[in-house]
């Protein structure tokens, strides 16, 4: 076997940290629960505003890709990094909103205009204020939020959580239009000419077909449709029985939500299995705790209803797995002859959502791909249409929050560097001697702690939150469990006598002693090691637990362990 060797710069180092590296707009997850283990909430909370401008947000419903990324999840269970997101907004002091002061801002004299208040138009809105631009947000509905306020309900998500982010971006001086849609091509031309440049980001809120009979049936709505009626108070009640088709975050959504209206029994119907079912795993386990049935592998073929044509049975049939589609999810294909009937009242449908293209097409200078969706430069998101950008869930279909908010602020960088006044960008990089400070000598060994949550005979108010986050104790329980990977272990072949003893005392064998005929170098280790030396010593960072054992054990102090940290300026 042979072992291939990387320089590692800054840049290894930034991609160490797998968390961060992980997160679309780079949250320094470790930074900040290394703070929540000496019990800075305050701290913590503001590490977060680095990165977004909506911790308490996404400490809710963030689908927290770090946590897959998370080298903790190799041994046992991955941090919960969202919940201690969530945690250090919970338990901070006092609300630490960015540390800017906007009279220090220069004005650029640059107008930008967002469409769409959503929490990518948000992002950009919050980014480009502070760049000095004047911007105004024209939203459709009469709240902000976009899907954050109408696709997710209040027991998942408060709405005093958002209103304290768009407060904030409303106190930067960003004017937001509400009850303002961009409905035609004229509109959106106008806008392109009045302003220097123009954000498209107006979400993914059209909701396709199940394009079986019986979908004009009464009863039969759709899931953006209910979400949206829910959170403007239109959609009060539901009848006893409901099924909800699809598999997402919305279908859970819908399912939970019938239930605090006044359904008996809710089904949620899904052509394929868990495994590939898009909702996340908390969202799901709680349905099936709600009682809520799933019914996977199975497939609506058609609606019957009764005289009156309301909705009365849903018609389904079994399916199986096949190969794989184009997305990568093994293809459900129909079992002959297992068709069954299910009898409902109700029939939600949410198996996706699109943007609404209506208002945009080739007369304004725009091309688009053989999806429908507006073409623009990879790496500024602008399209072809000068001074147009576009981004979030209009430009690709629903995504989950924190992408969003990374193409809100990859659109804000890219119209202040279009606009030709923003300065140069660079990346700062810091080492520190030190050893992390652990609270706890197990720490490797303890559970995942599981979040609080409303007992079930009281959780059936729609707007009353149930998932409540961690206690104080479980937090610093929780934070206690990470790696804290911005620390690596540096080893100085100078000093270094190969005597093994850090290989002996590493709990997790992850350091070893390599012969140096089994390194493919490339010249690196030219001068960087002794060259009479037969043997390297080696480090897999993906099982290192950052005890510093081998740091304490080694007898000539070659070894030592640095605190790694960088950030944007």
């Amino acid at each position: 076997m042979k072992y291939s060797i990387v320089e590692a710069k800054e840049d290894w180092f930034k991609e160490n940290i797998n968390c961060q590296h992980a997160c679309p707009v780079n949250t320094p997850a470790s930074n900040y629960i290394e703070r929540l283990q000496e019990g800075d909430y305050k701290g913590a909370l503001s590490l977060n505003y680095m990165a977004n401008l909506f911790p308490h947000i996404l400490g809710r419903v963030c689908t927290h890709p770090c946590e897959r990324a998370c080298r903790k999840g190799v041994i046992d269970k991955p941090i919960a990094i969202c919940t201690l997101k969530r945690a250090a907004g919970d338990y901070a002091d006092s609300d630490v909103l960015p540390d800017m002061n906007l009279k220090k801002v220069k004005k650029s004299g640059k107008k930008v205009a967002i469409i769409g208040a959503g929490p990518s138009g948000l992002a950009a809105g919050n980014d480009l204020a502070i760049m000095g631009h004047s911007v105004t947000i024209y939203e459709a509905l009469p709240m902000a939020g976009g899907m954050l306020s109408v696709g997710i309900p209040p027991y998942r998500l408060p709405w005093h959580k958002i209103e304290n982010a768009v407060k904030w971006v409303e106190d930067l001086g960003i004017e937001i239009k509400y009850n303002s849609p961009v409905k035609s091509e004229e509109e959106l031309d106008c806008l392109i000419k009045e302003y220097d440049a123009v954000y498209l980001a107006a979400g993914a809120h059209k909701s396709p077909s199940l394009d079986i009979s019986g979908e004009d049936l009464n009863g039969v709505v759709h899931g953006i449709k209910f979400m949206k009626d829910l959170n403007l108070g239109h959609q009060e009640k539901v009848p006893p029985k409901v099924a909800v088709v699809g598999g997402g975050f919305t279908a859970i959504d819908c399912a939970r939500s019938s239930l605090r209206l006044g359904a008996k029994e809710v089904s949620i119907i899904y052509r394929r299995t868990l495994k590939e079912m898009p909702a996340g795993e908390l969202e799901v386990s709680m349905a099936e705790e709600e009682a809520i049935k799933i019914l996977f592998l199975t497939t609506p073929v058609r609606i019957l209803g009764d005289a009156n044509s309301n909705v009365k049975v849903i018609e389904c049939l079994k399916n199986k797995l096949g190969d794989p589609d184009d997305s990568g999810r093994r293809r459900p294909e129909p079992v002959q002859g297992s068709e069954f009937t299910l009898p409902v009242d109700m029939v939600v449908a949410a198996i996706g959502q699109s943007a609404d293209m209506s208002f945009v097409s080739e007369g304004l200078g725009l091309r688009f791909t053989k999806w429908g969706s507006i073409v623009v430069d990879p790496k500024t998101l602008m399209a072809d249409r000068e001074g147009l950008f576009v981004g979030g869930d209009f430009l690709t279909g629903p995504r989950n929050v924190i992408e969003v908010i990374a193409d809100g602020r990859k659109v804000a960088n890219s119209i202040d560097e279009y606009l030709g006044v923003s300065k140069e960008r660079e990346i700062s990089y810091f080492f520190k001697d030190m050893d992390p400070k652990r609270n706890i000598d197990n720490y490797d060994s303890l559970p995942r702690q599981k979040q609080q949550a409303l007992l079930m005979d009281v959780r059936w108010d729609v707007n009353k939150e149930v998932e409540l986050g961690f206690t104080k104790e479980d937090a610093q329980k929780e934070a206690d469990r990470c790696l804290l990977c911005h620390f690596n272990i540096f080893i100085d072949d100078q000093k270094c006598v190969l005597c093994g003893g850090c290989i002996d005392i590493c709990p997790h064998n992850c350091i070893m002693m390599i012969s140096r005929d089994k390194i493919e170098s490339e010249g690196l280790l030219e001068g960087e090691v002794k060259s009479d030396w037969d043997a390297v010593m080696a480090i897999d960072e993906e099982k290192c637990i950052r005890c510093g054992l081998c740091v304490k054990r080694c007898p000539v102090d070659a070894i030592t362990m640095k605190r790694f940290s960088y950030a944007e300026r």
